[in-house]
C-alpha cells in the first residue's frame, strides 16, 4: 500500500533552518565553521596576565595605506606607524599630552582623547599638526567616529556618552536620549560600525549595548554567563568585545536588529586596551597602556566549534518521525555530533532530552512514553585543527514510509511481528538506500538547472552550453548569464552583442562603429569634398581592362588628309563629294600598375566597398582600460564574438578633441551646459569677470554683461 512520507529538510538552496552559532554559509550553500581573524603565522599568542584582568582604556586608530596610531598611555605619547616604509614618528601636543587613550580618525584629522588635559586634540592631516582642541569634557577616554564624522566621546567623570559636533559643542539631545535609556551605568569603551549603530561597553553592568544614531536602544551583545567585556571594535556586521574573565575577544554578528554569538578570535589569549578593524578585516590588538599591538589576519582561522538548532518539527497526527539523516563530510581532527529530540507535545526540550544519534543516518524508535510527533535537530561542528571544518551539505528526516514486509508472504511475519523487528528494521534500510537513487533520479532536472546547481558547479553547467563565464562576475551574475544564455547566443555576432560581452567580462562597454556607416552619399554640385562625402577607390572598380586593338571609336578629322595623315583604310576609300568624318581603331581598355587588377565577373564593381564592408571599429574609453590585461581581454572577447568573415579595429579614445579632425560628441567630445552666473559680491573685474564689448546692458550708470548675474 502506498503511504504518503512527510520529509524536513534543513536546507533549501542557500536557506537553512533553524538558529545558527559559529557557523557560516559558504558559497556552495554548504555550513561550515566561521571563519575569523588569527595570526598570520599560524603562531598563538598568550599574554601573561591574572585573570579576570583590569580593564583599562587606551587607544588605536588606523588610517589610510595601513598607517597605525597607537596611544602610549604610560609613557604620554601617541606613535605613528607608517604602513608602507614602517617608519614611526611620536607625536606631540602643546603642552604636552598627560594619560592619551581613545583614538579616532575623523575626515581631515587624526583625534587624541588626552585624558589628563581634559581636552581632545586634532591633529591635521597629511601633515600631523595639532591645530585644534575641544575642552568641553573633563575627563575624556574612548572616542570613536560614524560615517558621518560625528565624534563619539565616553566622559569617565560623568560616566556618559556624547556626540560632539563639528564645532566642539556637545549635541545635547544625543546624550539625553542615550542616558534616558537605563542601559549605562559605567560605560568604558565606545565604537561605530558603517550603518551608524553605536556599540557602548559598561563596566558596572557587564554587557555591550548597540543604540541607533538617535540613541535609542537596539539590542545587547549575547554574551557568555558572568562575561565583563572590555574593548569594542566593528566591522561590516561582525561586532568584536574583549572579555576580561578568560583574555579571549569574541566574536558576535548581527542583522541590525539582532545578535549572535559565533565564537572567539582564534590564537589570543590575554588582556585588551584596545581593539580596531582594518579596512580588509584584519583585527588590530592592544594588550597593555604601552605602545605595543599585534595585527590579525583576516579569516586565517576557523572558530572551534559552531552549532544548529532547528524544530520543532510536526510530523502530523498520529505519525511519527522514522528516519534521520545527515549529508556531510568530516575531516581528519573535526567532528560532527548529531542530537535529536522526540517528544508528543510542543514545549521546548530541556537539556536532559537531548539524545545523541550514533550514526549520520539513523531509524529512529520510541523514546519512553513519547511517540516522537515533535522532533528537534542538533548539529554541533568542532575542530581541534583552525585550517579545517567540518562541511554539512543537507540534513533531514523523514516519517514513517510503506513497509516493505507487507510485500513478503506472512510466514516472515510470524517471527518478526514487532514494527521494530530485525527484518522490518532492515528492510526500512534497504528501503532508505534505494529511497537515494531515486533521489538522485529526481533530482537530475536540478543539476541543469541554474539556480539549483553549486556554485562550485556553475563552470561546468556554463561549459555545456559553450559558455565562458565572465571572472569579474558575482555568484548571482553568473547565474543569471547561464539562465539567459540561449538569448545571448541569438544575437551573437551582432555589434550590440560584441559590447555586451565586453563589458560582461571587463565592465567597459564599448561603442561600435561600422564602417559603412560612415559612408557618405555625393551629391553633385551639392556635397563633394574629397575624404569626407567623396572618396576614390582602392582599385578599378571594373578591374583590369586588357587593351584590344581590333576595336576602336576615335575619328579622323574630315579636314585632315588620309593619305598624308597614314591612315590607311580612309585611304582605300573612294571620296565622296563631301567627305564624311573618318575613323581610326584605337586599342579599346586599360591597365594601371597599382590602380587595377583583375576581378572575376562577380566582383566587378567590389572596390567601390571593400575598404568598408565587413569592418567595424571598437571604440573605449583609453582611461578605462589603462592596463595591458584589460586591453587584452577586450581584444580577446571581440576576436572570440566578431563574425568569422569580418575584421575589425579597436581604437582607444584621449579627450584629444581637435575641431575638423577628430570631434565625436560623446566619445571624446562632450557638449557643456552653460557657465554658472556670476555674482556681484565676489566679482572681481579682469579676475572672474570683464567688461563686456558687444550685446551690453546698462541699468543706471551699472554696464553688466549677459554673464553677470544680479542677486
Amino acid at each position: 500500500m502506498d503511504i504518503d512520507t512527510r520529509h524536513q529538510l534543513l536546507r533549501d538552496r542557500r536557506h537553512w533552518i533553524g538558529e545558527l552559532s559559529g557557523l557560516v554559509i559558504d558559497r556552495d550553500g554548504d555550513l561550515l565553521l566561521a571563519r575569523v581573524p588569527a595570526p598570520s603565522n599560524g603562531k598563538a599568542i598568550d599574554v601573561a596576565a591574572t585573570y579576570p584582568y583590569a580593564r583599562e582604556v587606551s587607544g588605536l586608530a588606523l588610517g589610510p595605506s595601513d598607517a597605525v596610531f597607537v596611544a602610549d598611555t604610560v609613557h604620554d605619547r601617541v606613535l605613528f606607524v607608517d604602513g608602507l616604509c614602517a617608519s614611526q614618528a611620536w607625536l606631540d601636543a602643546p603642552g604636552h599630552f598627560r594619560s592619551p587613550r581613545g583614538l579616532a580618525l575623523t575626515f581631515g584629522a587624526v583625534l587624541v582623547a588626552d585624558t589628563g588635559n581634559a581636552r581632545v586634540q586634532h591633529f591635521a592631516l597629511p601633515g600631523l599638526e595639532p591645530n585644534l582642541a575641544w575642552h568641553v569634557l573633563n575627563q575624556p577616554t574612548s572616542i570613536a567616529v560614524d560615517s558621518k564624522h560625528r565624534v563619539f566621546v565616553v566622559n569617565a567623570g560623568t560616566a556618559r556618552v556624547y556626540r560632539v559636533l563639528a564645532d566642539g559643542e556637545l549635541d545635547v539631545n544625543f546624550g539625553n536620549t542615550i542616558a534616558a535609556q537605563g542601559k549605562l551605568k559605567q560605560p568604558l569603551f565606545v565604537a561605530c560600525d558603517a550603518d551608524d549603530r553605536v556599540m557602548v561597553s559598561d563596566a558596572q553592568a557587564n554587557g555591550v549595548f548597540v543604540f541607533d544614531d538617535t540613541g535609542s536602544f537596539v539590542f545587547e551583545l549575547p554574551g557568555p554567563a558572568a562575561w565583563l567585556p572590555g574593548a569594542v571594535a566593528a566591522f561590516e556586521q561582525r561586532i568584536y568585545a574583549a572579555d576580561a574573565v578568560g583574555g579571549a575577544i569574541r566574536i558576535f554578528e548581527h542583522n541590525g536588529v539582532t545578535a549572535r554569538r559565533i565564537g572567539a578570535v582564534n590564537g589570543w589569549r590575554g588582556p585588551v586596551t584596545a581593539l580596531a578593524v582594518g579596512g580588509d578585516g584584519d583585527l588590530y590588538i592592544k594588550p597593555s597602556l604601552d605602545a605595543t599591538y599585534y595585527r590579525f589576519s583576516a579569516n586565517a582561522a576557523y572558530v572551534s566549534e559552531g552549532t544548529l538548532i532547528a524544530g520543532p518539527f510536526d510530523a502530523g497526527e498520529d505519525r511519527t518521525w522514522e528516519r534521520a539523516w545527515v549529508d556531510a563530510e568530516v575531516p581528519a581532527s573535526t567532528s560532527l555530533t548529531v542530537r535529536m529530540v522526540l517528544k508528543d507535545t510542543v514545549s521546548s526540550p530541556l537539556s536532559t532530552d537531548w539524545a545523541e544519534l550514533p550514526s549520520y543516518d539513523v531509524l529512529l524508535s520510541k523514546q519512553g512514553k513519547d511517540s516522537g510527533r515533535f522532533m528537534w535537530l542538533e548539529l554541533q561542528l568542532a575542530t581541534d585543527a583552525s585550517q579545517q571544518s567540518p562541511r554539512v551539505r543537507q540534513g533531514r528526516a523523514a516519517t514513517a514510509a510503506e513497509d516493505w514486509l507487507n510485500y513478503l508472504p506472512l510466514t516472515y511475519r510470524r517471527h518478526d511481528s514487532d514494527a521494530d523487528g530485525l527484518l522490518a528494521r532492515w528492510l526500512k534500510l534497504v528501503r532508505g538506500e534505494f529511497g537515494r537513487v531515486e533521489e538522485l533520479l529526481d533530482d537530475m532536472p536540478r543539476i541543469a538547472d541554474a539556480n539549483f546547481v553549486p556554485e562550485s558547479s556553475l563552470p561546468w553547467l556554463a561549459q555545456w552550453l559553450a559558455l565562458e563565464l565572465p571572472k569579474i562576475a558575482d555568484d548571482q551574475e553568473r547565474r543569471a548569464l547561464i539562465a539567459r544564455a540561449i538569448a545571448l547566443f541569438a544575437r551573437r555576432g551582432t555589434k550590440e552583442s560584441i559590447a555586451e560581452f565586453v563589458e560582461l567580462h571587463t565592465g567597459i562597454r564599448p561603442a561600435i562603429i561600422e564602417a559603412f556607416a560612415d559612408r557618405r552619399i555625393w551629391i553633385l554640385g551639392a556635397t563633394s569634398r574629397l575624404d569626407f562625402d567623396t572618396r576614390l577607390p582602392v582599385l578599378d572598380p571594373l578591374g583590369m581592362v586588357v587593351p584590344d586593338e581590333s576595336l576602336s571609336d576615335e575619328r579622323c578629322s574630315r579636314d585632315e588628309d588620309p593619305v598624308a595623315s597614314g591612315c590607311a583604310p580612309c585611304a582605300n576609300q573612294t571620296a565622296p563629294a563631301t567627305p564624311p568624318s573618318l575613323t581610326v581603331k584605337t586599342p579599346i581598355g586599360r591597365a594601371i600598375v597599382g590602380e587595377s587588377g583583375p576581378l572575376a565577373s562577380y566582383q566587378v564593381g567590389m572596390p567601390l566597398f571593400a575598404d568598408t564592408a565587413y569592418r567595424f571599429c571598437v571604440i573605449v574609453d583609453g582611461y578605462r582600460a589603462c592596463d595591458e590585461a584589460t586591453r587584452t581581454e577586450i581584444a580577446r572577447i571581440v576576436e572570440r564574438e566578431k563574425p568569422a568573415h569580418t575584421d575589425y579595429r579597436i581604437e582607444y579614445v584621449a579627450p584629444d578633441m581637435r575641431v575638423g579632425l577628430q570631434a565625436r560628441i560623446g566619445i571624446d567630445a562632450i557638449v557643456g551646459g552653460d557657465p554658472p552666473p556670476l555674482r556681484l559680491s565676489p566679482a572681481q573685474l579682469g579676475v572672474n569677470t570683464q567688461l563686456p564689448h558687444v550685446d551690453v546692458t546698462r541699468v543706471g550708470d551699472t554696464t553688466i554683461d549677459g554673464m553677470l548675474t544680479l542677486t
